[in-house]
């Protein structure tokens, strides 16, 4: 499997698991409830160890992508740089969600203000996370680049199947 292909598949899982879990996060909030709390605490993590995933598919698809000639190298750039800031971000908000399993299982009397950090550090992370995926749809279809990709026209289309009139 190629790297491009793979880097594809793998960067909506920190988009996702981390808005599921601020989702779930704010449901166990409200619910108060420690096995909510745990199932958003584990997409942060998920959403942590993906990123990481994400960024290490992303250099190897750059290489390729770049020798197809799709994009501009500034296009690519922005992509990656705002990777790296959703990176940061994303990596943060795992390690604030290990310091939650903690709270949570020592009944932390400042747990509720760290659930406030951690929704403030997840809300910044899906931000980063979407506007870097904006940014990496740029990649195949910006209107203001020029693609070196050709239309050949489709072989066996319904245009090219003889008419054959049977009037009886």
């Amino acid at each position: 499997m190629e790297a491009d292909y793979l880097h594809l598949i793998v960067n909506h899982i920190p988009i996702f698991s981390v808005g599921f879990g601020l989702l779930i996060l704010g449901w166990g909030l409200i619910k108060k409830n420690n096995t909510v709390l745990q199932i958003a605490l584990t997409l942060f993590l998920i959403g942590a160890v993906s990123s990481y995933v994400a960024m290490e598919t992303g250099e190897a698809a750059e290489d390729i992508v770049e020798e197809l000639n799709v994009a501009s190298h500034d296009v690519i750039h922005e992509h990656e740089e705002a990777a790296e800031i959703a990176f940061w971000f994303t990596i943060l908000t795992g390690v604030i969600s290990v310091v939650g399993f903690f709270a949570l299982s020592y009944n932390i009397r400042w747990q509720n203000t760290l659930f406030g950090i951690l929704a403030i550090s997840a809300l910044i992370s899906l931000g980063t996370l979407l506007y870097t995926a904006y940014q990496g749809g740029k990649i195949f279809h910006s209107k203001d680049q020029t693609s070196s990709v050709i239309q050949l026209p489709a072989q066996n289309s319904y245009n090219d199947v003889p008419v054959i009139n049977h009037l009886t």
